[in-house]
């Protein structure tokens, strides 16, 4: 039974019909579901689920399926619009997804947003008889499911309980319980997870605030963004960094920097470097600070944003590591130690902690230079990096 003085959360479920093509059937569909999914979060938490519809604009499909990053983006501004502190988005194209071909739902915790399409629940996609109450119950589990992710539930091994990590469209059928355990991790988790809070005024004080009431999530969010996972989708900015550094290692110029400036000034110039590289990655991969209309800062937004600049941050840094660790092994492996005599016109440049200087300085002006060529790497693959958690 609720308490008389419980809060109350708002998990919106909205409809995108996005081609239209058979729409009634659609929302038919999506009402059912909807019932069954209010009333099975009824018994499980304090929560009011309210139905919405966006007609929106007219999103366009990629090789045959629609990028979900699309719905997200969207999803971020209507949630904070709409006031509720989750949304389902149901649609009713088809998906693509990073891992395989599609993708039946894609929930992002960081944002509290999921992504649902109907498309391949539908028995006739896959040649047998329309068969309604079928798609229906699939969909009802799908929505179980997502929301189950954006409560941070990690997945069950048995394939009766709603978090499986199903393969085939045909085990969402059999996906029909959770366990006492479950339900308990989902009351405690709805109250750190709604992120309700908004701000106009003392922004900064807001800010703040939020950092460190949801540092938890905020971290939760930077270790599965994970920076050598993130670097791996950035092979532009990597082939970059690496022709700077190359050319920068075999420059006179630069040990000539080694043998004369202080360790304390790289050290500066390096943090530096990290974070101009990080903001240069941050304006063209985030998908950026959400206002309502009457100019609120939602909690959720300052989350998102903290998560990831700390996620670019780290990456950043690991790169700045890795590169600095490759430039000394050249310089203590390979580089002529002649040169490092003669190449410098102050001093010789064959102590230790010359070389660590030069790796240093290399490393920080291979990363900086990097992050300008990063930013033509895909930015639909690094956002599908930073916020969302898996693809259904």
């Amino acid at each position: 039974m609720k308490s008389k003085h419980s809060q109350e959360y708002v998990v919106g479920v909205m409809t995108m019909d996005v081609e239209g093509k058979d729409s009634e059937r659609f929302l038919d569909c999506v009402d059912q579901a909807v019932s069954t999914f209010e009333r099975s979060l009824s018994d499980l938490l304090d929560v009011r689920v309210d139905t919405l519809s966006f007609e929106g604009p007219h999103l366009m499909p990629s090789a045959g399926a629609y990028a979900p990053l699309d719905f997200l983006r969207i999803g971020m501004t209507e949630k904070i619009e709409r006031g509720v502190h989750f949304l389902l988005i149901i649609t009713e194209v088809d998906l693509s997804a990073t891992s395989f071909g599609s993708t039946l739902a894609l929930p992002s915790q960081l944002t509290n947003v999921g992504i649902i399409s109907t498309k391949r629940l539908n028995p006739t996609f896959w040649g047998n008889p329309d068969h309604r109450q079928l798609t229906v119950r699939r969909l009802e589990t799908l929505l179980l499911h997502t929301f189950g992710h954006l409560l941070n539930l990690s997945y069950a091994k048995s394939p009766q309980n709603i978090m499986h990590d199903f393969v085939e469209v045909e085990d969402l059928t059999n996906m029909v319980h959770l366990t006492d355990s479950q339900r308990q991790e989902m009351r405690k988790a709805l109250p750190r997870e709604a992120h309700e809070r908004t701000s106009r005024k003392h922004r900064w004080r807001f800010i703040l605030q939020t950092l460190v009431r949801d540092w938890q999530s905020i971290a939760i969010a930077v270790i599965q963004a994970n920076p050598f996972r993130l670097l791996a989708r950035l092979p532009t900015m990597i082939t970059a960094a690496l022709s700077t550094i190359i050319f920068l290692f075999f420059t006179p110029d630069m040990w000539d920097v080694a043998s004369t400036v202080e360790l304390y000034q790289l050290i500066v110039f390096s943090f530096i470097a990290i974070a101009a590289a990080t903001i240069a990655l941050y304006q063209a991969f985030a998908f950026g600070g959400v206002l309502s209309r009457n100019r609120r800062l939602a909690e959720s937004t300052v989350v998102t944003s903290a998560a990831t600049i700390l996620s670019l941050l780290l990456t950043m840094a690991l790169l700045f590591g890795i590169f600095m660790g490759l430039i000394y092994m050249g310089i203590v492996t390979i580089f002529p130690r002649k040169l490092m005599e003669t190449w410098p016109t102050v001093d010789p440049a064959v102590r230790t902690i010359d070389h660590i200087k030069l790796s240093i300085f290399v490393a920080a002006l291979g990363v900086l230079a990097g992050s300008l060529g990063g930013r033509a790497d895909s930015d639909g693959l690094i956002r599908g990096v930073l916020f969302v958690d898996e693809e259904s």
